[in-house]
């Protein structure tokens, strides 16, 4: 047999087997869609339309069809294919299946592989991108090419000791999620629904699908399938609902985000959607592998991932923990992705229900952060990039202010001398809306916070330099800004004083 009829076998079997073949026939019965969970399976009222279809026994009560691995297993499939996508809540006929019918075998054979990958994946739950679930199903391949061949309770030994000595942590990916069944089964049905493994009573054999899938997918060198059906664009939105787990009452914040972003980016959204402080560890999980800040010795950097990477690697929800101790989990689910508005700026909170709790407070005391979409939204855009930037400036303007200052009282007199030094007194500001001239600073080192003396019709005296407001950028009001960044308050949007090179002349 030359090479392009053995191309041409191949993708006779790729199209024939039971996954590839239940897959085109889920996709063709979705036709203009049909509503899906937040994990992108059918829901239940579908599950047994779904079932009689394909002719699959479906219990009496289920969640989803992924109770049902019949169904779940040639869904997954036409997913990885791309028989199947997901759109705004529903699932349709995706792009391959357009071409399916005429598709070209090297098409065939690489969208096969996409759905073998895919299965892989959902069966044996790896670190997210695919690799460690291929290799599994290539050791259990690889077992299965033995002479003479072995078959019942050896095979699945064999198979299982293969696991072993790949690795240890590969032996645990393969443990998990299979519940009461042995997972060397589970993987050789998985193999068996794609046509790469056939079973002649207890006896396993590898097929010529089998053998090329061996020499293609999976080894410690090899990367994933692409997944077309799974693809998010960088230039697209992603429209994120983030829930706060075990909250009653439900907790949760409809965001979004550019594709482009980051974990990292996204951490910072979080924090503000639900006013945490940030002043505890968090992780981002995507099927096993954790993604964090590397400075606090995080196995993977949450700032050299995308959120659209990071969403096709899951697969399914992103797992976000913040607290190692309080332990706050969030679910992040992909609801669509849409175009860019010129007209406006991202991220941004569209939706939202619950109050957030406040970090800290105890079980015994609980209190709540009431759930304001304006107020967040004004923080969420102060992650603008040159807001950022200004953001920095001050912030390292607030470090040498406060350089060997060590206390209150002298972190106070810090601010002061500063202040002094740098503001051309006397300068304009208001207080509560009405003009005043401030002509000096005082410490009040009883209050521990720093007085303005103030002329004007209104006010004449001492008054708290912190109440006061400063015409946009000047110096005095991005010193203003930078005490009351300090004192924990915040600011208004801030403008640099023309000409601004900040504080280095201070630094000793």
């Amino acid at each position: 047999m030359d090479r392009r009829e053995e191309s041409r076998a191949l993708a006779v079997s790729a199209r024939q087997c039971a996954a590839v073949r239940n897959g085109l026939a889920l996709a063709d019965w979705v036709s203009a869609g049909r509503s899906v969970t937040a994990k992108h399976v059918l829901r239940r009222a579908d599950v047994p339309l779904a079932g009689q279809m394909l002719g699959v026994e479906v219990p009496q009560w289920v969640r989803s069809a992924a109770d049902v691995p019949a169904l779940h297993c040639p869904w997954t499939a036409a997913l990885g294919v791309g028989l199947l996508s997901i759109s705004g809540g529903r699932a349709v006929a995706g792009q391959v299946r357009t071409g399916w019918d005429r598709a070209a075998d090297d098409e065939i054979l690489d969208g096969w592989s996409r759905g073998l990958a895919a299965v892989l994946a959902d069966t044996f739950a790896d670190d997210g991108d695919g690799t460690e679930s291929l290799e599994i199903g290539r050791l259990v391949l690889s077992v299965l090419t033995t002479d003479p061949p072995s078959g019942g309770s050896d095979l699945l030994r064999a198979i299982t000791y293969a696991v072993i000595g790949s690795n240890r942590r590969l032996h645990k990916i393969f443990l998990h999620g299979c519940g009461m069944r042995d997972p060397a089964e589970v993987a050789l049905e998985v193999l068996e629904a794609f046509g790469a493994a056939h079973n002649e009573g207890e006896q396993w054999r590898i097929t010529p699908l089998g053998h090329w899938a061996l020499s293609r997918v999976g080894g410690s060198d090899s990367s994933p399938p692409g997944r077309s059906g799974t693809e998010i664009g960088a230039e697209v939105v992603c429209q994120l609902k983030i829930s706060l787990r075990y909250a009653r009452p439900a907790c949760w914040r409809r965001v979004l985000v550019p594709a482009s972003a980051t974990l990292g980016d996204l951490h910072e959204i979080i924090q503000i959607a639900f006013s945490w402080d940030d002043e505890h560890l968090h992780a981002f999980t995507i099927g096993r592998r954790r993604y964090g800040d590397p400075y606090f010795d995080a196995e993977y950097d949450e700032d050299e991932i995308t959120v659209a990477t990071a969403l096709a690697r899951a697969r399914k929800s992103i797992s976000y923990v913040y607290d190692f101790g309080d332990n706050w989990q969030h679910e992040i689910t992909l609801e669509k992705t849409v175009e860019p508005d010129p007209a406006s700026t991202y991220p941004v909170c569209v939706d939202g229900r619950g109050d957030s709790p406040v970090e800290d407070c105890g079980e015994d005391e609980p209190a709540w952060i009431r759930f304001d979409q304006a107020d967040i939204n004004t923080r969420l855009a102060r992650l603008d990039d040159e807001v950022r930037q200004i953001d920095a400036r001050l912030r390292d303007d607030i470090e040498i202010i406060l350089t060997d200052a060590y206390g209150e009282a002298e972190e106070l007199t810090a601010f002061w001398t500063v202040l002094e030094a740098e503001i051309d007194l006397p300068v304009p500001a208001t207080l509560l809306g009405q003009p005043v001239i401030v002509t000096g600073l005082i410490e009040d080192d009883d209050a521990f916070e720093l007085r303005a003396r103030c002329w004007g019709k209104t006010a004449n005296g001492s008054v708290c330099f912190a109440d006061l407001e400063f015409l946009s950028g000047t110096v005095e009001a991005w010193l203003h800004a930078a005490y009351l960044s300090y004192l924990g308050r915040a600011h208004p949007a801030l403008t640099p004083p023309s000409g601004w090179d900040g504080l280095d002349h201070w630094r000793s």
